[in-house]
């Protein structure tokens, strides 16, 4: 399904940059359809995560995307800036698309609640961690009321099981995280700048990101293409 929403999101994509390239380069509805096809693009790309509360934050933001440009076509038809004919062939492919992910997307979902790793989270702050100084040591069988719990064959009766290094490490910061605490820290940051701090993933990848972030309206994005920057709200 995701192959055919990407491959179909990319035509409509090109279909739009060659109907808008008659449009004059002063008039801003010709950028306003391509940035916003752009952002489909992205979204359709987002529609291939596993998490059933991400998938439907994509299909969102992938219909809003699909109606706005709808409008802006809307638009064109009626001041003539493209024919009457390629703004309905490329509103029925929208619109068929949209219906096509709606229409997956309920397929898929199982009725109930969708449980998550969150459902089971516990304040961390109620485990009892023995004080090594006093010589204290782990009762065999003791419980803990931590959401990560400790193998029974790995609890000592030595002191040497009293070692704070032994229990399990937080778990790491997202590229969602570290953007934002790059932008807490300074502001205006280019994509470059994510690039230099963020290495596990490609600068299409920490666009993604970022587009993500500013359509959830956690950040801004100022200035266009390669002169984009981006600060918090």
């Amino acid at each position: 399904m995701n192959k055919y929403i990407s491959k179909k999101t990319q035509k409509i994509t090109s279909a739009l940059y060659l109907v808008t390239d008659f449009i004059k380069d002063s008039d801003a509805m010709k950028w306003e359809i391509r940035e916003e096809s752009i952002a489909l693009v992205s979204s359709a790309l987002m529609l291939n995560t596993t998490s059933p509360t991400e998938k439907d934050h994509a299909i969102r933001i992938f219909t809003y995307s699909s109606e706005k440009l709808i409008s802006f076509l809307n638009i064109t038809i009626t001041s003539s800036l493209i024919s009457n004919m390629n703004a309905s062939i490329i509103i029925r492919e929208l619109e068929s698309l949209v219906d096509f992910v709606t229409k997956e997307s309920k397929e898929s979902h199982l009725p109930g609640y969708i449980l998550s790793d969150s459902f089971f989270a516990t304040d961390t702050g109620d485990i009892n961690i023995p004080d090594v100084n006093k010589g204290d040591n782990f009762n065999k069988g003791q419980k803990y009321s931590s959401r990560t719990s400790v193998k029974s064959s790995e609890v000592k009766s030595d002191t040497s099981a009293n070692n704070i290094d032994n229990l399990p490490s937080p778990k790491k910061n997202t590229r969602k995280d570290i953007i934002v605490d790059l932008l807490k820290k300074d502001s205006n940051l280019t994509i470059k700048d994510f690039s230099k701090v963020i290495k596990d993933c490609s600068e299409k990848t920490i666009q993604r990101e970022l587009i993500f972030l500013v359509r959830t309206g956690v950040i801004k994005k100022e200035g266009e293409r390669r002169w984009s920057t981006y600060s918090l709200m």
